[in-house]
C-alpha cells in the first residue's frame, strides 16, 4: 500500500474571458467560447506551466474552459478532463444580464452579493452556499484521488473566488474580486487534512493549513 503523502499541491487556472464577461454580463452556465481577448489571457500564463508534474487538468464541460485546459495542458504534457461538479453558479434569471442592469433592477440584492454572498439565491437559480460546498468538494476529491498528488484545475472566475476564499482564509465577500483580479494561476500546499477539510468545509469559516506555494 502506497505510503500516505505528506502534502498534496494544487494548481488553480482562471478560465480565459468570454465574450460576456468582456461586455460585463453574469455569466453563470451559459456555454460561450474563449474570446480572443480570453484566448490570448490563456496563452500569457503558460510560460507559468511548463514543467509542472501534473498528468491532468481538470476542467469545467463548457467551451471556454475546455479550451483554457487544453492549452495550459499542451504546456506541461497533461491531458484535459471534465469534472461536471467544477461548474459556475446556475445564475437563473439573472443569466446575461449586464452588471449596470443587475445593480438597477435588484440593488437588495446587490448588497447582499457584497455584504453576505453565501446568503444569497439567485432566482430560479442555484444558492451561492450550494455552489460554494459543491466546488469544495470536488477540488477536495480530485486532491485526494489524485496518483502523483498534484492536481491543476480550471475554474471560471466565481468558482473560482469560491475556492480562493476557503484556500486564503478569506471573508467569502471578497470572493468576486479575488476570482476576477487575483492571479490567473496561484498554487497551494495543503496536507492531507487539509484536503479533507476542504471537502466538508460547507458554509462555516474554516481555518486551513493551506499555504501559497
Amino acid at each position: 500500500m502506497p505510503a500516505r503523502r505528506a502534502y498534496l499541491s494544487l494548481t488553480l487556472i482562471r478560465c480565459g474571458r468570454t465574450p460576456w464577461e468582456e461586455a460585463g454580463r453574469l455569466q453563470g452556465r451559459t456555454n460561450l467560447p474563449l474570446s480572443d481577448t480570453g484566448r490570448a489571457e490563456v496563452e500569457a500564463i503558460l510560460p507559468y506551466l511548463r514543467g509542472a508534474s501534473f498528468r491532468s487538468v481538470q476542467h469545467p464541460p463548457d467551451d471556454a474552459a475546455s479550451e483554457t485546459a487544453r492549452l495550459a495542458g499542451r504546456a506541461c504534457s497533461a491531458k484535459a478532463r471534465e469534472a461536471a461538479d467544477l461548474v459556475e453558479p446556475d445564475l437563473g434569471l439573472w443569466e446575461g444580464l449586464a452588471d449596470q442592469q443587475f445593480a438597477e433592477r435588484y440593488p437588495k440584492r446587490l448588497k447582499q452579493w457584497q455584504d453576505d454572498p453565501m446568503s444569497l439565491i439567485p432566482p430560479e437559480g442555484e444558492p451561492f452556499a450550494e455552489a460554494r460546498d459543491r466546488v469544495l468538494g470536488a477540488v477536495s476529491r480530485l486532491l485526494r484521488r489524485a496518483r502523483t498528488g498534484e492536481v491543476a484545475v480550471v475554474l471560471h472566475p466565481m468558482a473560482l473566488g469560491l475556492a480562493q476564499c476557503w484556500l486564503a482564509d478569506r471573508p467569502a465577500a471578497e470572493f468576486r474580486a479575488m476570482g476576477r483580479n487575483g492571479s490567473p494561476v496561484e498554487r497551494y500546499v495543503l496536507s492531507p487534512e487539509a484536503a479533507e477539510r476542504l471537502g466538508r468545509a460547507k458554509t462555516a469559516a474554516v481555518t486551513t493549513d493551506a499555504r501559497r506555494a
